[in-house]
């Protein structure tokens, strides 16, 4: 029979009194259990040293219902401990996760995040495919908007330099056929620089052994739009 209709990834998905008094109780039952097992043991030890000869125990005056009322006590704060330090990293999460949606007449809907004070959209680039934009504050300011107006201005320009510069000699695809690198990310820095990531289709395509070997191409262009540096940057572990 169930004490109460409980729905488990709900209760878990914010905070709530719910799932603090189902993880206090999980917390209060462990260390009850715990406990338990804890003074079987300690009370069958001494009931085998007791009947040793050479072996002097102190002469404890301990009942069980003393035991029981330590080790719920001992239950009862651990239970509120954890059941507390629970809630307030659900709270904190969700102001992590926590997304408030925008809109602009330029850069289109965009979502900001309180928590991290930044804001990300997916405006489409000239070639009609969408990237992913992510910049710092609480929604396009007009700096950053002008930026992204001069950058899709120049889009074919900007582009085309930063390939080059990427799919200079040395590069890790220099076996390949062919390569294409299209922007995939784009993040607008507190400074007015732009960095660019890009995803690339080679021929062939199955170039590298697995996708966790595939280096990530980057870009970083100055506030003026000048390309600044290029990299490959090795895949992560």
């Amino acid at each position: 029979m169930k004490i109460f209709n409980y729905n488990t990834a709900h209760a878990f998905a914010r905070p709530s009194m719910q799932g603090w008094l189902v993880v206090f109780v999980c917390g209060f039952l462990t260390v009850c259990i715990i406990g338990l097992a804890l003074c079987i043991g300690v009370w069958l030890v001494f009931k085998v040293l007791r009947r040793l000869p050479t072996v002097t125990l102190p002469d404890w005056d301990v009942t069980v219902l003393s035991n029981a009322g330590v080790v719920l006590q001992i239950a009862a704060v651990f239970g509120a401990l954890l059941a507390t330090v629970m809630v307030l990293d659900l709270a904190r999460r969700m102001r992590q996760e926590a997304r408030v949606p925008g809109h602009h007449a330029i850069i289109g809907d965009y979502e900001h995040s309180a928590f991290y004070k930044t804001w990300h959209a997916q405006p489409v680039l000239p070639t009609g495919k969408p990237v992913r934009l992510s910049a710092y504050g609480f929604g396009p300011t007009n700096a950053q908007v002008a930026l992204w107006q001069q950058f899709i201005g120049r889009y074919d320009e900007l582009i085309a330099a930063a390939t080059r510069s990427l799919l200079a000699e040395g590069h890790p695809l220099e076996g390949c056929e062919s390569v294409t690198l299209t922007p995939s990310g784009i993040t607008l820095t507190r400074d007015g620089q732009m960095h660019l990531g890009f995803e690339f289709a080679s021929v062939p395509e199955n170039f590298w052994k697995s996708e966790a070997d595939e280096p990530y191409p980057t870009a970083s262009f100055t506030s003026a739009l000048e390309l600044k540096s290029t990299e490959w940057l090795k895949p992560y572990g």
